[in-house]
């Protein structure tokens, strides 16, 4: 069989691009693009050696390509400690074997079956990559919710987890429960609402306004304003909802700068998020002060 190794090369880069991506999803983490084209590049060499010299078997050592993978890793990704390390290795040779899998299992379905040569796979032979492009949607579908499962990002309805709400240069932290029965969404920009109680908040909004959003008498706060406050009429939204004992009230909300939420440690900036301000007490313990609905977990 004739390997041509600029073929070789290309194509591994392509799929290390595709692995080490999926993998910083999978993390929960951004990655710079020239960080991924040259952990990719490096891969991809190495295939692309250790096919043109076969006689060295050093080069197809299981300790050798345990040393490359790290590489790749620590080239790719802004690793700050080993814990860090290990879960952003874990998940890109999760996402490798993922794909790898695939492609071997379905390369027999579509005519051909898998070609290999010195311990590494090629995608070049018509069946082959059929089976691989079919592969790569698998596992674009598939990754997400497996790296939340392993990951332990699956949020279950109870769970607390830390908020920050930063507003210009204030923040105010505290504890939100998920809450899947709390489905309300801003009818005008169709962002989810996170319920939080009126003290929680009050310290990051001028007092004028925090008087009129705990009231939801918008109108006079707008009417009796001076210029300090006209950015907040951008900012503030009125949002219906119905519970028990109310079957047509407002709720006044607030769009902040950013929420960030924890999880495992670290903290995801969420944008478009609507700051409902509720004005009774969410927890008889207070072990929590804010609501998370359905409509945010997937942005975590």
């Amino acid at each position: 069989m004739v390997v041509y190794a600029d073929l070789l090369f290309i194509e591994n880069a392509l799929a290390n691009c595709l692995i080490l991506k999926l993998a910083s999803i999978i993390s929960g983490c951004s990655v710079k693009i020239h960080r991924v084209l040259l952990a990719a590049a490096l891969g991809a060499i190495y295939a692309v050696i250790a096919t043109v010299f076969p006689e060295i078997t050093v080069l197809s050592s299981i300790m050798i390509k345990i040393v490359v993978s790290v590489l790749m890793v620590l080239i790719a990704f802004k690793i700050r400690n080993f814990s860090e390390f290990l879960k952003r290795w874990g998940m890109m040779l999760l996402t490798a074997f993922l794909l790898a899998g695939c492609t071997y299992g379905l390369s027999n379905i579509f005519e051909g079956g898998v070609i290999t040569y010195g311990g590494l796979m090629y995608v070049s032979p018509q069946g082959t990559l059929k089976a691989f492009m079919f592969s790569v949607g698998l596992c674009i579908v598939l990754i997400r919710p497996i790296g939340r499962i392993l990951s332990g990002k699956v949020l279950r309805e109870g769970s607390i987890i830390p908020v920050l709400v930063r507003l210009g240069e204030k923040t105010v932290r505290f504890n939100a429960l998920i809450d899947t029965g709390n489905s309300l969404v801003d009818p005008i920009t169709g962002y989810p609402v996170m319920v939080v109680e009126a003290e929680t908040v009050k310290e990051i909004l001028p007092p004028e306004v925090y008087d009129s959003v705990v009231t939801n008498k918008i109108g006079t706060f707008s009417g009796s304003m001076n210029k300090k406050y006209e950015p907040w009429l951008k900012r503030l939204h009125l949002i219906p909802f119905k519970s028990i004992g109310s079957e047509n009230g407002l709720l006044t909300g607030f769009r902040p700068d950013n929420v960030r939420v924890c999880q495992e440690g670290t903290f995801k900036e969420i944008n478009d998020v609507i700051v409902g301000i509720c004005s009774t007490k969410l927890s008889h313990n207070s072990k929590y002060s804010a609501l998370l609905g359905p409509a945010m977990i997937p942005k975590i």
